[in-house]
């Protein structure tokens, strides 16, 4: 028995559709870490700020960054900024911090609503 005309269109729109869905949902990326400064498990001086430099723009209402120590208790004076100049990077500026083990917060949300959150952590000498 053969598919009439009638039933073989709806087929080929649907499987079409399918095809198209797959490769549109591509299209839409989640921002995630390129680099990280500190870096994971890193072991430095205290440092002035993190930067967190990520593969796509951010929208800057909904990103940040947070460092907690290792009683996860915020450490940071200030609010995380998104670069002006350039939205796929995230800066926490610090006060000078104590010896210890410190973990890095942050959530991140693509221009297209996508959100990704992390952490990872660094100690400073």
């Amino acid at each position: 028995m053969t598919f009439s005309l009638f039933f073989r269109l709806p087929l080929r729109w649907l499987a079409a559709c399918g095809v198209l869905l797959a490769v549109a949902s591509n299209a839409f990326a989640h921002a995630t870490p390129t680099s990280r400064d500190p870096g994971p498990d890193a072991e430095v001086a205290a440092p002035a700020a993190v930067t967190i430099h990520f593969s796509e723009p951010l929208e800057p209402a909904f990103s940040k960054l947070a460092l907690v120590d290792a009683n996860n208790k915020p450490v940071a004076p200030a609010a995380s900024q998104v670069d002006p100049q350039d939205t796929k990077t995230m800066h926490l500026a610090l006060q000078p911090l104590a010896p210890g083990r410190y973990t890095v917060q942050w959530t991140a949300v693509a221009e297209d609503g996508h959100r990704t959150k992390g952490s990872y952590a660094f100690s400073v000498k």
